[in-house]
């Protein structure tokens, strides 16, 4: 398990503007110079064939699973060349490379579906709307973190009062929403500390979303290919002085959360929490809404590491109680 926290959500069946990104190849696959075993491997070329073969069905030859379009020839490009030329002109046709004008370029674009999308690594010229979604929300995230840190901060004048009366019933009041979401009177002898780390923690979150393009990005290399379809983030980035290039790194997903303030708010505050960790604990002990079977179960020493608890705390701190919001519905947190 890589030291990085992600959301996950329900893979989205439309286009996405792919149509539209100036990358993918119009009409059929052409090349200038050979690609494969022994080729040219110029990085456009490259590109080229990986997407076309990646438009291939398996069963005429394509690879499974797809290639990850990089424009970089390495064995596994070499290789779906390699199976694609054995499927169509037997091993005596299979020499892993592909020129410009011959036998196998011919049959690349006739086997290619153009209906089929392969997905293609984000980039900040053609994709940089997706983060600009994201971060149009900023202000959000940041009145719910303000909101969260001011509901502790009332809290800590009277969670560690146990006096019955009008300083009883603020208590009470006062601790609803924090033992609602992470149990805090379930703790045994002083709480005060407890709580004045969870505000660090939201203080901390802030002073990311003071300075957000420095700390987010898009995932431009499909690092994140087998971490998540929507974000993730570095265990503790904020405070790794020895690597600068550790971010909130989105993906693909966020589409969703873009026209959506509270979604977009929940997978930053979320992603904000791995990215201000200092516990070193990956807090996925339990995901999805509050009250969600395996949310409500969770004892309250996983609460205060829980990163889905620290974002549903804050959206209810800012909008007052909220009913399972529809996103949740279509959205897996891990």
């Amino acid at each position: 398990m890589l030291d990085d926290g992600e959301c996950k959500v329900k893979p989205d069946t439309r286009p996405m503007n792919q149509q539209f990104d100036p990358r993918r190849p119009e009409g059929d696959i052409v090349i200038t110079k050979p690609v494969g075993q022994g080729g040219v491997n110029i990085y456009d070329d490259v590109f080229n064939i990986q997407y076309g073969l990646d438009q291939v069905a398996p069963i005429d030859g394509g690879p499974s699973p797809q290639l990850v379009i990089d424009g970089k020839c390495g064995p596994k490009t070499i290789g779906a060349i390699r199976e694609f030329q054995k499927k169509h002109f037997g091993l005596a046709g299979c020499d892993g490379r592909i020129d410009p004008g011959k036998q196998t370029l011919a049959k690349l674009n006739e086997k290619r579906n153009r209906n089929v999308f392969p997905t293609i690594p984000l980039s900040l010229n053609t994709d940089g709307w997706l983060l600009t979604g994201m971060l149009q929300h900023v202000p959000h995230v940041r009145a719910c973190v303000h909101a969260a840190m001011t509901n502790i901060s009332l809290a800590m004048n009277v969670v560690d009062n146990n006096f019955p009366g009008m300083l009883g019933s603020s208590r009470e009041s006062r601790m609803k929403l924090l033992n609602k979401h992470f149990r805090i009177d379930n703790f045994k002898g002083a709480k005060r500390q407890i709580l004045q780390k969870m505000h660090d923690a939201y203080g901390f979150m802030l002073n990311v979303l003071d300075r957000p393009e420095a700390f987010t990005t898009l995932d431009t290399t499909n690092e994140g290919e087998t971490i998540s379809t929507v974000a993730f983030a570095r265990l503790g980035g904020f405070f790794d002085k020895n690597d600068l290039t550790g971010k909130i790194v989105f993906r693909r997903g966020v589409l969703f959360a873009t026209g959506i303030p509270d979604f977009a708010a929940f997978i930053f505050i979320h992603e904000l929490r791995h990215y201000v960790a200092q516990d070193g604990t990956q807090g996925h002990f339990a995901k999805g809404w509050v009250t969600d079977k395996g949310m409500r179960e969770l004892k309250e020493d996983k609460t205060i590491l829980n990163c889905d608890t620290f974002a549903g705390f804050a959206l209810e701190a800012k909008n007052g109680e909220m009913q399972r919001p529809p996103w949740v519905k279509t959205t897996v947190f891990r």
